[in-house]
């Protein structure tokens, strides 16, 4: 009877502990808080959301900016057209029945200054100038501070297409490129750089020296796929200038940027020899398989590529780690170029070094059923 006591309690013990052993499994574990992340304080004006002057009229525009030192706001307002000084340090002229307007208060504060412009339909300027609500004479004092917000504006790309014009008459291309050179937004750089590329007279050795000064001055990947892109669309690249250009893609560390600007290149469905080269020589420098075999496999579908090019795309496969990309690409190789001798022999090479015995299977029928191994 003792024994069978014992072997109770002993039962009971371990269910026990079982149930214990089993419940904090059971109970899901609270999340950590996330760590709220503090706010940075704004040092550089951001870069607008609206249209860049000049505008025509066509309503309002607005612009807002941070001073550097996070406790006053900068706010612009204009409509119609505006014309700066040479100096840049006021307002010059503004269209008939438009305005231009800074305004600038601190957090606080109910009121602060104001600079408003107007235009009169006779072609002449109204101007006045608040502090606190109450008009003040445009002095010393006054007009330092509109010069100062008025190059706040210039250094964040207002009236970039005026300026544009204004420097290209006076110094050329080369004065463009000087003073991108001193802008600190990359938003700012790039939008020059697209005014600049959409010069009608630039010749192809300057577009050249552009691009190369694109791709050390512009640091965002966005930035300057976005100017690349815009190149792309305005000049056929030749022997001239897709050195220069891949130099400028290869400055890009995105892989899904880099990638959208060779595709860009291969919109067209003859693309030219200097832009299928480009392509050649940049898609093995992109880090993702599937960004390399996305290039690749729109190049392989594009028609009259020649022999070289057909070995090329072929060699830059084999630089995809993943075997069901790397087989993607020779896939469409197989179905939309001419296999010669030469093409044939790489192919086998190639298909040889895919790991997997399904993918190297499916490229195999492939050549089989396309003839390619004849």
């Amino acid at each position: 009877m003792k024994n069978l006591t014992l072997a109770v309690l002993m039962a009971i013990g371990a269910g026990s502990y079982v149930t214990s052993a089993q419940d904090p499994a059971a109970r899901p574990e609270r999340p950590a808080r996330a760590e709220q992340p503090a706010a940075p304080a704004p040092l550089e004006p951001f870069a607008p959301r609206a249209p860049l002057a000049p505008l025509a009229d066509e309503g309002r525009q607005n612009w807002t900016f941070s001073t550097g030192d996070g406790w006053t706001r900068l706010r612009v307002e204009h409509s119609g057209r505006i014309e700066l000084t040479d100096d840049e340090r006021d307002v010059k002229s503004v269209s008939p029945n438009g305005s231009f307007e800074i305004a600038s208060k601190g957090w606080l504060s109910l009121f602060g200054q104001r600079y408003v412009v107007r235009g009169n339909t006779d072609g002449t300027t109204t101007r006045r100038f608040t502090v606190k609500g109450l008009d003040r004479s445009i002095d010393a004092e006054a007009r330092a501070w509109i010069a100062d917000a008025l190059q706040r504006l210039v250094r964040s790309g207002f009236g970039a297409e005026a300026r544009m014009a204004r420097i290209i008459a006076q110094r050329g291309p080369d004065g463009v490129l000087e003073e991108i050179s001193r802008f600190g937004s990359d938003f700012t750089k790039a939008r020059y750089f697209m005014l600049l590329f959409k010069q009608p007279r630039l010749d192809r050795p300057t577009a050249g020296r552009s691009l190369r000064a694109l791709g050390r001055e512009v640091g965002s990947d966005f930035e300057l796929a976005r100017v690349l892109i815009a190149f792309a669309e305005t000049f056929p690249l030749d022997d001239t200038i897709a050195p220069a250009f891949v130099e400028a893609t290869n400055s890009i560390g995105s892989d899904f940027e880099q990638a959208r600007v060779l595709l860009t290149l291969l919109a067209h469905d003859r693309p030219g020899p200097a832009a299928v080269n480009a392509v050649l020589a940049l898609t093995p420098r992109i880090g993702s398989d599937f960004e390399k075999a996305r290039v690749l496999t729109s190049l392989a579908q594009r028609r009259g590529l020649g022999a070289n090019a057909v070995l090329g795309i072929v060699r830059a496969a084999t630089s995809i780690g993943s075997d069901f990309e790397q087989s993607r690409v020779l896939l469409h190789v197989i179905s939309s170029q001419p296999i010669d001798p030469a093409a044939r022999q790489t192919l086998l090479e190639a298909t040889g070094r895919i790991g997997s015995d399904h993918e190297r299977g499916r490229v195999m029928s492939a050549m089989l059923q396309e003839g390619a191994l004849r």
